[in-house]
């Protein structure tokens, strides 16, 4: 197991984004047919928020009026100036990253732009991976 590792050997490489403007209709829609919990939200190809499966449904879990929010803008309901890392990351500092806070997803960027995604899910599978090669 090898924390020095950069995260780019264990994030998603292939992330799937939302624009800031997107309708929650697109975004219900994009989570649904790619299985997501977690999308980075761009802004003329600049992170500016994430938004959370979580996110999604609590926004339209409650609305007397389903089909007008789901007219609403990403935008409204994501977290705004999400924590990031860039690609450079260490396996270790993102892992300490996700202990310190109550997020379960981090963009990951090359300068200023999305490259990648990582998720603890990713982090624990390669936990898993390394202590089963280690006993072997």
């Amino acid at each position: 197991m090898n924390l020095k590792s950069p995260i780019s050997e264990i994030m998603t490489k292939d992330v799937i984004v939302l624009g800031a403007s997107d309708s929650l209709a697109e975004a219900e829609r994009v989570f649904g047919n790619h299985s997501l919990r977690h999308a980075p939200v761009v802004h003329k190809g600049e992170l500016v928020g994430m938004l959370s499966v979580v996110d999604l449904r609590r926004s339209l879990e409650f609305d007397d009026n389903i089909n007008e929010r789901r007219l609403a803008k990403v935008n409204q309901v994501m977290t705004s100036d999400p924590v990031s890392v860039q690609v450079g990351a260490t396996i270790g500092e993102v892992g300490r990253l996700f202990t310190e806070d109550d997020f379960h997803a981090i963009p990951v960027l090359d300068g200023s732009r999305v490259v990648g995604i990582i998720s603890t899910t990713d982090i624990i599978n390669y936990l898993m991976e390394s202590l089963a090669s280690d006993l072997d």
